[in-house]
């Protein structure tokens, strides 16, 4: 995974490094890295960020996350993001959930500044699937912002098939702005696979691909994260 990290940078563009993150919140701190490849009609998009996430008490996490892509060929430092979380609802064996918000600082390099709220669930039963639902909206402010709010959905239902290994399906979906949805077709919808779990007590991995399921969206998506817990 580390070569294939190392590899995409030199032969891709942007693309996005979203998952289908967890509400719960655990204790002390962590460090991820994440990286994309997309492929739409034989173009090909790179991405990747490093995040760095503490837990302040029970209920309440902070984070920052610094993003990289390659575009047109350029590839370079792009944003910075600064995120707080709340976990409102909390079972082992239930349902969890929490509010995240995250705000993008406008620094003239990726477009405007973005604010954006999602609201996370995990349902985890003793028998059964693991199932995950996100809804996200965003809102550009500053120089030259987006109309509407940006509307997102991400779903994920995985089973442990051992020890260390959970395998599931997910599911993307992007319905452009309150402005103008647009169709099916100029939304972006995807879906696919993904497996995850622990390489050591401190180290887990997730790896998803996915494939659009209309125009909009790249024919083929490729994210790999790993995260330290420190």
């Amino acid at each position: 995974m580390f070569s294939i990290l190392l590899v995409w940078p030199l032969v891709a563009q942007a693309q996005s490094t979203g998952t289908v993150a967890s509400p719960v919140i655990k204790p002390g701190a962590s460090m991820s890295i994440a990286g994309a490849v997309a492929v739409k009609d034989n173009d090909e998009g790179f991405a990747h960020r490093m995040s760095y996430r503490r837990a302040i008490s029970d209920r309440w996490r902070l984070g920052a996350i610094v993003f990289f892509n390659d575009r047109g060929g350029d590839y370079r430092y792009r944003r910075l993001a600064a995120e707080a979380m709340y976990q409102f609802a909390s079972s082992d064996t239930g349902w969890n959930s929490a509010i995240q918000v995250r705000g993008r600082l406008a620094d003239g390099n990726d477009g405007p500044g973005r604010v954006r709220v999602a609201w996370l669930n995990r349902w985890r039963p003793i028998n059964g699937p693991e199932v995950r639902m996100i809804a996200l909206a965003s809102r550009d402010f500053g120089e030259n912002p987006g109309d509407g709010l940006a509307l997102e959905t991400r779903g994920e239902a995985t089973w442990r098939i051992g020890a260390d290994v959970s395998v599931g399906a997910q599911v993307f979906n992007r319905y452009n702005t309150t402005a103008a949805f647009g169709s099916f077709q100029t939304q972006r919808h995807s879906i696919g696979g993904v497996i995850k779990g622990p390489l050591t007590d401190r180290i887990s991995y997730r790896v998803n691909a996915l494939g659009g399921l209309s125009d909009a969206a790249p024919d083929l998506e490729l994210r790999v994260r790993l995260r330290l817990t420190l």
